[in-house]
C-alpha cells in the first residue's frame, strides 16, 4: 500500500503557460510540499548538479528552466526538483499503441496512484515550439504532442535498474521541446541518459513510429513495434510485471492488431479490463487513457463514459471533474 488516501475523483485543469512561469507560478505553491516530501526521499546529494547536466545534455532547456526556477522562488532544494536529475524511484505502469486511421494515433493508458498525478493538461510555447502534455512534476510531461505533430509516451521499462541520469518526464519534455520528426527523437533518446529504465513511444504526423528501450546500464535500443506496456521485449522483473499485468495487457494490444481494431474500438478496449486496471490502492489504478492524432495536433483524453478534447491550435483553459470507477466490466 501506498499510504495515501486513495481519491475517489480527479479535478483536472487545463492551462495555457506562455510564457514560462506565467501560469505555473499560480499552483506551485500548491503542488510544492508533496513534491518537497518526495525530493527529500533521493540518496544523498552529490556534488552533481542538476543545472549543470541540463546545460551538457539538454542546453535548449536550460533558460526555461532558469526562468521556472527565478518564478517558483529560487533555492538548491527548488532547483534540484526541477532539474530531475537523480530524483527518488517512481515505478508505473502504461500500455500503448500506435495505430493508422487516415495518419498514425498513438493511445495510450496511464497507471498510478490518483494523489500522485499533476492533474494538469498544459500548453506551453517555450523555446519557440508549441506543445500540449500531460504535465509532470510540473513542467515535464508524461505524453503529449507538439507544433510540428510528434507524438510521445512514457512508460516504465520493468526493470530493477536504477543510475545516474534525468526524470523521463523531463527527457518527454525535451523531446517536444526540440524534435519534429521520429528520427529527430531517437537522436535525443539515445543521446540523453535516464535514471532508470523506460520505454518511450513516439509516432510522428509522416506515419513513421518507434518504440524506444532506455535504461541508465544499457545504451537505448529502437524496434519498430507498435505496442508496449511494462517490460522490454523479456521480463527481468517477474514481481512487477505480475503485479501491472504486463504480460497479459501487452497480449491484449496485440489482439487489437491481428484484428485490426478501429480507434473507437480501441479506445474501447483501453477502458475495459485488463487495460484498464483499478488497483488505485496499490498505485496500478488507471487514472486517463490518452488519444495523439499527431496530424490534427490534438489530445483527447478518455474515461468510462467521459472524454475530454484538446487541440494545440485553439486551446481552451477549463476545468473539470472525472470519477474514478472502482471497478470496471
Amino acid at each position: 500500500m501506498t499510504g495515501r488516501a486513495v481519491p475517489t475523483a480527479i479535478a483536472f485543469r487545463s492551462l495555457n503557460d506562455e510564457p514560462a512561469g506565467s501560469a505555473l507560478a499560480g499552483i506551485f505553491a500548491r503542488y510544492w510540499p508533496a513534491y518537497q516530501r518526495w525530493m527529500r526521499r533521493a540518496n544523498p546529494p552529490t556534488e552533481v548538479r542538476g543545472a549543470d547536466q541540463i546545460r551538457a545534455h539538454m542546453p535548449e532547456l536550460l533558460p526555461v528552466y532558469e526562468r521556472l526556477l527565478e518564478v517558483f522562488g529560487g533555492g538548491d532544494e527548488i532547483a534540484s526538483f526541477l532539474s530531475l536529475y537523480n530524483p527518488p524511484r517512481v515505478v508505473r505502469g502504461c500500455s500503448q499503441i500506435v495505430i493508422d486511421d487516415d495518419g498514425p494515433v498513438l493511445l495510450r493508458s496511464y497507471d498510478h496512484h490518483p494523489a500522485l498525478l499533476d492533474d494538469l493538461v498544459l500548453r506551453s510555447n517555450w523555446t519557440g515550439q508549441s506543445a500540449i502534455v500531460m504535465a509532470d512534476c510540473l513542467w515535464g510531461a508524461l505524453d503529449g504532442v507538439n507544433e510540428q505533430g510528434l507524438a510521445i509516451a512514457l512508460a516504465f521499462g520493468g526493470r530493477d535498474a536504477e543510475g545516474p541520469g534525468f526524470a523521463a518526464p523531463l527527457l518527454t519534455r525535451y523531446v517536444l521541446e526540440t524534435c519534429a520528426t521520429v528520427d529527430d527523437a531517437k537522436d535525443a533518446l539515445a543521446r540523453v541518459p535516464v535514471y532508470m529504465p523506460y520505454t518511450f513511444v513516439v509516432a510522428d504526423a509522416a506515419g513513421a513510429f518507434v518504440t524506444a528501450y532506455t535504461g541508465p546500464d544499457a545504451p537505448a535500443r529502437f524496434v519498430t513495434r507498435r505496442a508496449s506496456t511494462n517490460h522490454q521485449s523479456t521480463v527481468d522483473w517477474p514481481a512487477y510485471c505480475q503485479h501491472t499485468q504486463s504480460v497479459e495487457r501487452l497480449e491484449k494490444l496485440e489482439s487489437l492488431m491481428a484484428e485490426p481494431a478501429s480507434v473507437s474500438d480501441a479506445v474501447d478496449s483501453f477502458l475495459r479490463p485488463p487495460l484498464w486496471r483499478s488497483d488505485y490502492t496499490l498505485a496500478s489504478g488507471t487514472l486517463y487513457v490518452a488519444e495523439y492524432r499527431p496530424i490534427a495536433r490534438t489530445m483527447t483524453l478518455h474515461w468510462p463514459g467521459r472524454q475530454e478534447l484538446f487541440t494545440l491550435d485553439d486551446f481552451e483553459e477549463r476545468a473539470f471533474t472525472v470519477d474514478l470507477p472502482q471497478s470496471t466490466t
